[in-house]
């Protein structure tokens, strides 16, 4: 098709053979014309609006979808500072286990500290009992010969 000016307007013409050359188009066939134009904007504005509501669905689709992200992210920044709560809470648990460690250690280490003491006191004590046991067989020794002395000179009397 061809358009032609005509004044203040564009009307599509066909390419006219030599013998249709000096012809008009008739009002009627001008009406076909804009009739068919009209026909193929209307349906070139349903596809648009077609295209268009297909657009939209996607849309709400893929807000539905993002608002899905978006509470999905919320539940996992609860998780994350519930973790963290769980985390701080160990932190100060294993703190307070390494402080009673600490106090235990000390408390292991004082009463090493007396054990060594009443070893070294019972070592002592040992010693003295030695000293003593000694004293005692010599004590004895002695009584015995001193008993020994005795009976022989009460036997050398009453003989």
């Amino acid at each position: 098709m061809q358009y032609i000016m005509d004044g203040d307007r564009n009307l599509p013409r066909r390419r006219r053979s030599s013998k249709q050359f000096g012809r008009r188009l008739t009002m009627d066939q001008k009406l076909d014309l804009i009739l068919k134009k009209l026909s193929s904007l209307e349906s070139g504005q349903k596809e648009l609006n077609q295209k268009f509501e297909a657009l939209e669905s996607g849309q709400k689709e893929l807000n539905q979808k993002f608002e899905a992200l978006e509470s999905g992210q919320k539940e996992l920044n609860n998780k994350f500072e519930v973790l963290e709560s769980g985390q701080k809470e160990l932190g100060q648990i294993v703190r307070a286990i390494r402080d009673r460690q600490e106090e235990t250690d000390a408390k292991i280490d004082a009463l090493s500290m007396d054990v060594h003491h009443v070893h070294g006191e019972i070592a002592g004590v040992k010693e003295e009992i030695k000293d003593l046991r000694n004293g005692v067989i010599f004590v004895n020794r002695k009584v015995a010969d001193a008993e020994f002395e005795i009976n022989m000179m009460k036997q050398n009397k009453n003989q």
